[in-house]
């Protein structure tokens, strides 16, 4: 009988500590997600996402944080501004969700990143914001790239070390493509140069842009230009240039840093070679420095990128690796007390993180958290991202 007490005692004892705050598992991190997994960026989201689900899952097997997973939730805005909005109010309606990333493309965000002003929880944006929507000095959004202040000023620098001192810029129709157009006449013009801006535009489900380029030959031969830029992202940029090419416009192309997704070179083939522009490290990461501090994240990420879904990281990955990375980072800051305003204080005082594309510091007056040393000069050769350098402007 006594033995019997005994066990039973052993084993309430056991029970009670199992049972326990300490061992009973603690509800997970949520966050959601909202991108465009149908549609035109299809292809550059599922990157993305296949990166960010790499992560989260390291982390998981790491233990979490303080013993909380981290959950993605997915939602398909499908490159529609009305299915965005209608995912973020979804979203915010759960309150256990701490965060929200995305939408990709700059223009769905006006609405998600009012959405989250009015409920007050942190928009992680992979693509940079406009101007318009910069100047509301958004309290809850952040950015993941570099703005396309950063990436007018990288180019702009390009463009001066090759001596160009006239360019004509063909620009997509939607905000972030005319901001990148206005910022690099008005950065290019206060350094002397000229900077003709076309009124032909582009749409981003363009397919064939011959019409316009017809329209501009007589510009760029009356004018002389030294160059051409493609102020565009995603499918456009290797339709431009094919398209030049078949007209026989054969002056340097010079694109945006969304030209440094490896699709690009695939749909352009060899209309692409030459084509120069400011890029993201991780799209010529083994050809950083050596001393580079991102240089070693990038190794190790794509190693474990390539093991999982059998090819190389990239900059879309990359954004993948510095969102999750970014969340962790500020959620550890947190020290267990996690509610979305406490995450959002942490995340703006991201100081020094690094991650793919570069070292991280945000501020109450800086959700960018990029600058411009973080990217580097890449021309497409052989059907490959080659880094060069320009003395004076690195």
């Amino acid at each position: 009988m006594k033995n019997i007490v005994s066990l039973l005692s052993v084993l309430t004892l056991i029970f009670v500590v199992w049972t326990s705050p300490a061992h009973v598992a603690e509800k997970p991190y949520k966050i959601g997600v909202n991108l465009e997994f149908t549609g035109p960026w299809a292809e550059v989201t599922k990157t993305v996402k296949n990166a960010m689900v790499l992560e989260v899952e390291r982390i998981n097997k790491m233990g979490g944080i303080d013993g909380h997973l981290l959950e993605l939730l997915f939602e398909d805005n499908g490159f529609d501004p009305g299915r965005a909005a209608a995912n973020m109010t979804k979203f915010t309606a759960d309150k256990e969700i701490i965060a929200i990333v995305g939408p990709f493309e700059d223009n769905l965000q006006a609405t998600t990143r009012a959405i989250a002003e009015r409920e007050k929880i942190t928009n992680m944006i992979i693509c940079p914001s406009n101007p318009m929507v910069r100047s509301l000095k958004q309290k809850w959004a952040f950015n993941i790239a570099q703005s396309d202040i950063i990436v007018s000023q990288k180019l702009v620098d390009l463009s001066l070390a090759r001596k160009y001192k006239k360019v004509l810029v063909f620009h997509g129709a939607w905000p972030l493509a005319q901001s990148l157009a206005n910022y690099y006449k008005a950065f290019g013009e206060e350094k002397g140069m000229k900077v003709i801006i076309s009124q032909e535009t582009h749409k981003p489900t363009d397919i064939d842009m011959t019409p316009q380029i017809i329209k501009l030959k007589p510009i760029i031969e009356k004018e002389k230009v030294d160059a051409f830029y493609a102020c565009t992202g995603g499918p456009p940029g290797p339709i431009i240039c094919k398209n030049l090419r078949t007209q026989g416009i054969k002056i340097p192309i010079l694109g945006t840093h969304a030209f440094g997704f490896g699709f690009i070179i695939a749909l352009g083939g060899e209309a692409m070679e030459g084509v120069e522009f400011p890029a993201a490290k991780p799209v010529v990461f083994d050809q950083l420095d050596e001393n580079d501090p991102v240089r070693p994240v990038n190794i190790d990420f794509d190693k474990r990128f390539r093991d999982r879904y059998g090819v190389g990281a990239d900059q879309l990955a990359g954004y993948g690796h510095d969102t999750i990375g970014l969340i962790y980072d500020a959620l550890k800051r947190c020290q267990g007390k996690v509610t979305r305003a406490t995450f959002r204080e942490a995340l703006e005082n991201t100081k020094g993180l690094k991650s793919c594309h570069g070292i991280y510091n945000y501020s109450p007056t800086d959700h960018d958290g990029l600058s411009k040393t973080d990217m580097v000069f890449v021309r497409i050769e052989g059907g490959k991202f080659k880094r060069f350098k320009l003395p004076g402007f690195e």
